[in-house]
């Protein structure tokens, strides 16, 4: 009986960051995605508190734009990796966020080379690197382009984030995740919209993204036929709940980490 780890993006709680673990924890999530913001306030004892209560952390992020870097930029933002990477191994992750990157000024022509380095330097701590395709990404925003960069790379530790909030924004469905292994696949990531967004209005998509999202089920996202056919698929990552949502945040933790985690049950069952 497959069996697939849960996790909450701590982004849907308030309070600080061991409030933030235990009410994830207590709720019944197995694992939570981090926040460099709030890995940074005391790595040590978060990590060791996270031990205490058994909670794993999916992955920590964002390392942002971080492909594409123009060359007179290059060295800053990978001296920025090299500090994320160890944040990363202090707090105990092995995952480690990188979208494609939302920059004006991405160099396409740099995007390759960025992501070998990106992938040997993780290499060197045992980390492995999430590569997300988001609606606003300059290049590589939808899932087929994504996996076509990495499948052509062919980077054993990077792998990809299935977001159904980019997907769908960008016009994508379940037909987008046709092809691509299911063990290149880092991690899903659920949520819901109460209307439509659209690239062509990005202004509006993005405050949605980042104020108003749903928990799965509240909105219109065709969320079962992506579950049904990641199931049918085999995939075996971390399954879970990225919704940025003020209302949400004004609840307790406690309560909030509750409703996420009982929308999460409703949308991916337990086998």
């Amino acid at each position: 009986m497959m069996r697939n780890p849960t996790f909450l993006n701590l982004v849907l709680l308030s309070g600080d960051a061991a409030q933030k673990l235990r009410a994830a924890s207590a709720a019944g999530f197995e694992q939570v995605e981090i926040w460099r913001e709030d890995a940074g306030q005391n790595t040590a004892a978060l990590a060791q508190l996270a031990g205490e209560i058994g909670l794993g952390f999916t992955n920590l992020q964002v390392l942002r734009d971080a492909t594409g870097v123009p060359t007179a930029q290059r060295e800053a933002k990978r001296e920025e990796a090299r500090m994320f990477f160890q944040l990363a191994k202090q707090l105990g992750c092995d995952t480690v966020q990188a979208p494609a990157s939302t920059d004006k000024q991405c160099v396409a022509e740099n995007i390759d080379d960025d992501l070998r380095w990106l992938s040997a330097e993780a290499a060197r701590h045992n980390l492995r690197l999430m590569y997300e395709p988001m609606a606003w990404s300059q290049i590589d925003y939808t899932l087929p382009q994504a996996w076509q960069r990495l499948q052509r790379l062919n980077l054993p530790n990077v792998g990809l984030v299935v977001d159904l909030f980019h997907i769908c924004a960008r016009g994508g469905s379940v037909s987008d995740l046709a092809g691509i292994p299911m063990h290149r696949i880092y991690e899903v990531q659920l949520c819901d919209v109460a209307e439509p967004v659209s690239p062509q209005e990005m202004e509006r998509l993005f405050d949605t993204a980042r104020h108003r999202r749903q928990l799965p089920g509240e909105g219109y996202l065709p969320i079962a036929e992506f579950v049904d056919y990641l199931k049918s698929a085999g995939y075996a990552g971390p399954v879970g709940i990225e919704v940025f949502n003020d209302h949400l945040k004004q609840l307790s933790a406690e309560a909030a980490a509750q409703r996420a985690f009982q929308a999460l049950r409703r949308a991916w069952p337990e086998d």
